[in-house]
């Protein structure tokens, strides 16, 4: 299934940091990799240069929400831009980022990773590769960003036990 190769999944948007294993849930395997996800907004962002586009900014909100859907994935097996309990995405970042204007808008890119780490540049090119994805990062709508990624050595569910690095990226502009 994951065997070193990648797997991208993607929703094109409508127009705290956590300890490994702090939630007592069992995961002790499950570790976040805060140094690269800087390297991913900065890669996000020298594409976005390259584009004439404006930098995305770190969002605190977002990257809270991104960290918390990436470990709910990683814990529960599952990968989707649902919730586990099903609610869309644009919910679980309402309550993270909520609007201040009535021009708010979110979106959404997810990876996951087999095997040995990824580095910002196969992320980023992996979501470059897919329309969807490469309009998200694209977009000259959004201006802040939140990125998120969790290592799981035993990941269960879809990931099958296998090693596996679970991505998310939370886009938005309010």
């Amino acid at each position: 299934m994951l065997r070193g190769a990648s797997i991208v999944a993607t929703l094109v948007a409508l127009a705290l940091p956590l300890a490994a294993g702090a939630a007592g849930d069992g995961h002790t395997s499950v570790a976040r990799e805060s140094s690269l996800e800087t390297l991913v907004l900065q890669r996000i962002n020298d594409v976005r240069a390259a584009h004439g586009l404006g930098r995305l900014t770190a969002s605190s909100g977002l990257t809270h929400a991104a960290v918390t859907h990436s470990r709910s994935m990683v814990v529960n097996g599952f990968f989707a831009h649902e919730s586990r309990n099903g609610a869309p995405f644009w919910k679980r970042l309402k309550t993270f980022y909520g609007p201040r204007t009535n021009g708010w808008t979110v979106g959404e890119n997810l990876a996951m990773f087999g095997g040995a780490r990824p580095d910002a540049a196969s992320i980023v090119a992996s979501w470059m590769a897919s329309p969807p994805h490469r309009a998200n990062l694209l977009s000259k709508l959004f201006s802040d960003a939140g990125v998120a990624i969790l290592y799981d050595e035993t990941a269960g569910g879809v990931y099958g036990g296998e090693p596996t690095w679970v991505v998310t990226l939370d886009v938005g502009a309010r």
